[in-house]
């Protein structure tokens, strides 16, 4: 089988390593950036076995399973890029965090060719699971998704056949996912200004137990790395909730804290990646 990634970033990249270990025969991929950082694509090229092709619609041509994960406000136009070489059949998944309304503009597109469209969202942690990492799925082409990638050992549940519940579902849980990341940063550095710190975290291991600082450690961290990636994210799930007519305080107050955490340039005081150690963060964050 051959499967085409839309995207060569992070999560497809980390998807294709793990679908490679697992013996996928052909992996193929296409991103808008692979021209102009040739040798940063090369190396994630080789380290999955994947063929680099010249646009998305030749990847679409090539590929029985085409997985999109783009930047949400890309998600459309990637799409858009695939629609010449898609072919009856093909099932496309796109797995990033556009909008349930985005998602149903991408399915009608695709399925208008004849392909079978499935809304993916990632329910955890990419970068460990990879290609095992949880996936929601919803729309036509779900249950054939499901069964094609079985083989790989996928975790892939249904949730619907609406395209834009699985992504639904994911917004509604990042409503408290990274808004506690965002609680945590701010806590800890008004605790770290009173030197009172370590107190605040073992005040939390007392509360919610010591397998928290697991999630103390992630998920500021992760806020960091991926402070871009997710306020476009809360962006959308504020949209979303709009879109409902829902209230959407924390969900906005999420976004603009992550815009913060950006603006502030965090992630560029650590020379060799951000740790994953809320003490090693908070002696190096310089806020």
């Amino acid at each position: 089988m051959t499967v085409g990634f839309i995207g060569f970033g992070e999560a497809c990249s980390s998807i294709a390593l793990g679908l490679h270990r697992e013996g996928m025969e052909r992996i193929v991929f296409y991103d808008a950036m692979q021209n102009d950082l040739r040798q940063h694509f090369a190396e994630k090229a080789a380290a999955c076995g994947g063929e680099q092709l010249p646009t998305a619609s030749d990847v679409a041509r090539q590929a029985e399973v085409v997985i999109s994960v783009t930047p949400s406000n890309f998600a459309v136009s990637a799409a858009e890029g695939t629609l010449e070489g898609i072919q009856a059949g093909t099932l496309f998944l796109d797995a990033s965090t556009a909008t349930p309304i985005e998602k149903k503009k991408i399915a009608a597109m695709v399925e208008a060719r004849g392909a079978l469209f499935t809304d993916g969202a990632m329910m955890g942690a990419l970068l460990k699971d990879r290609h095992q990492v949880p996936m929601l799925l919803s729309g036509k082409g779900a249950a054939a998704l499901k069964e094609k990638m079985s083989p790989y050992h996928t975790r892939m549940d249904i949730v619907g056949n609406e395209p834009g519940t699985a992504t639904s579902i994911k917004f509604i849980r990042s409503i408290t996912a990274k808004g506690l990341s965002c609680l945590l940063i701010e806590s800890l550095q008004t605790a770290q200004r009173f030197g009172v710190e370590k107190m605040i975290v073992d005040s939390f291991l007392d509360t919610f137990g010591p397998d928290f600082i697991k999630i103390i450690d992630g998920y500021i961290s992760g806020a960091i790395i991926h402070s871009v990636r997710r306020e476009h994210e809360m962006a959308n799930v504020v949209d979303f909730l709009k879109s409902e007519g829902l209230p959407y305080t924390m969900a906005e107050a999420t976004r603009q804290k992550l815009h913060w955490v950006q603006a502030q340039g965090i992630k560029e005081h650590f020379e060799n990646g951000v740790p994953r150690d809320w003490g090693k963060v908070l002696e190096g964050w310089a806020l």
